[in-house]
């Protein structure tokens, strides 16, 4: 590397690290990494309060069979519901004093709203036939809740109806118990079960690394607008070529955004060491391999040059940040593709939609990445994605370079995208 070449490294880099939105997101990097892995495992394991509840029936035998479905009805081993009597119950739990259903229902609604009742359950008279019922509560988006009290109602109703049809509803429930499937991930350093993790962990990732690799690139951009707009660029270029000032910057800016990177890849791994020792089986922690810590960052890496020089470019040839965010998007469409299609390659990893996109420079970063955590495709796929990807940044950095070579030292009207191509042959 020569002495020029270092300079314009070390100044770009050195400009980076010192400034304190650096060393905030260095160090904060990790803490909300942590908390995004941490929180959803101990999330999915959590659960708020039993919902206190009461039962409003107009069939007049279904609520004490219903009541008791609802005090037994657990999820992940806890009880989700305290089941209160109806306004107006006798103390026995008898014959509401309320005079008509209507009272009841008034009633019910209204310690809704006061907040003495989470919410309450109506069994029309038709519930057993028509297997019907309707909840009213504050909240209606706790999934989970909703779904265990769908479910302890539906067995009473159909118990009621097997006892209808002269059938030992405690013995059909028995004959057709549920199946409790356990998930099992195998890999070669053992087997783990997983509840979920490991997609949760790969989204984080994915999202982490696509983040990163538009920040950094979009750095890149804007140093360069503005050493253009402060005619900097003009100083620095009597003393160095284009090629090197560009060259100087790429290399800079990405040690920045590695040195950010490698620390956040040792906090996780440190954060799996920890889910792995004390802390294992407390909570589900996806299993973290060396591939994928140095998958991580490689793909950082790849992802970051081969944007960042096409970002450079824009900068190169705008007047400012407004005139770049028209030719910005063209430039981020690859990876806002491989944003898009992340689900179907979660889904089906090793299918020919994933494979195909890992192969393809410029979305390769995020979706063989994808693969990588959730199921490692074979060494050689991994090696062609790369290889692909470093040709793909030859040849971005070569266009690139024609276009910063012209660019950088013209002002006035936005060259058009003819007059980009006509740089790029002829500069």
């Amino acid at each position: 590397m020569s002495a020029k070449l270092w300079a314009i490294v070390k100044r770009e880099y050195v400009e980076r690290v010192r400034t304190k939105g650096f060393v905030i997101g260095t160090i904060l990097g990790p803490l909300l990494m942590g908390g995004m892995m941490i929180i959803p495992m101990l999330a999915a394991r959590s659960t708020s309060k039993p919902l206190s509840v009461a039962v409003l029936d107009a069939t007049g035998s279904l609520r004490e069979p219903v009541e008791e479905a609802l005090r037994a009805a657990r999820f992940d081993g806890k009880l989700r519901f305290q089941v209160q009597p109806v306004p107006g119950d006798g103390p026995e739990g008898g014959p509401a004093a309320l005079a008509t259903p209507g009272a009841s229902e008034a009633a019910l609604k209204k310690a809704v709203l006061e907040g003495k009742l989470d919410g309450y359950l109506e069994l029309p008279a038709d519930a057993v036939s028509a297997g019907t019922a309707r909840y009213f509560g504050r909240n209606v988006s706790n999934r989970i809740d909703l779904r265990t009290m769908e479910r302890a109602v539906s067995d009473v109703l159909v118990g009621q109806r097997l006892a209808g049809a002269g059938l030992d509803p405690a013995k059909v429930k028995d004959l057709t118990k549920e199946l409790d499937l356990k998930t099992i991930r195998v890999s070669a350093s053992g087997e783990r079960e997983d509840r979920g993790a490991a997609m949760i962990f790969s989204i984080i990732l994915l999202m982490i690394l696509y983040v990163s690799i538009l920040i950094w690139g979009q750095a890149v951009m804007t140093s360069v607008i503005e050493e253009k707009t402060s005619r900097v660029v003009e100083v620095m270029g009597s003393g160095v070529s284009p090629t090197t000032l560009l060259a100087g910057k790429l290399l800079g800016v990405g040690g920045a955004g590695l040195t950010q990177f490698l620390v956040w890849s040792l906090s996780l791994f440190g954060v799996s060491l920890a889910m792995a020792g004390p802390l294992a089986g407390s909570i589900p922690m996806p299993e973290v391999t060396p591939l994928m810590l140095v998958s991580f960052v490689l793909f950082f890496l790849l992802g970051y040059f081969f944007y960042a020089a096409l970002y450079a470019a824009i900068g190169a040839s705008v007047n400012n940040v407004q005139e770049a965010q028209s030719l910005a998007f063209p430039v981020m469409l690859p990876i806002i593709l491989g944003m898009v299609f992340f689900p179907a390659a979660l889904e089906a990893p090793d299918g020919t939609l994933a494979v195909t996109l890992s192969m393809i420079p410029g979305i390769s970063p995020l979706i063989m990445f994808l693969r990588i955590v959730v199921l490692t495709p074979p060494l050689w796929q991994i090696g062609l994605s790369i290889a692909l990807m470093v040709l793909g940044i030859l040849g971005v950095l070569w266009v690139s370079a024609r276009i910063y070579r012209v660019g950088i030292l013209m002002y006035g009207k936005k060259p058009t995208f003819p007059e980009l191509m006509k740089w790029v042959r002829h500069a």
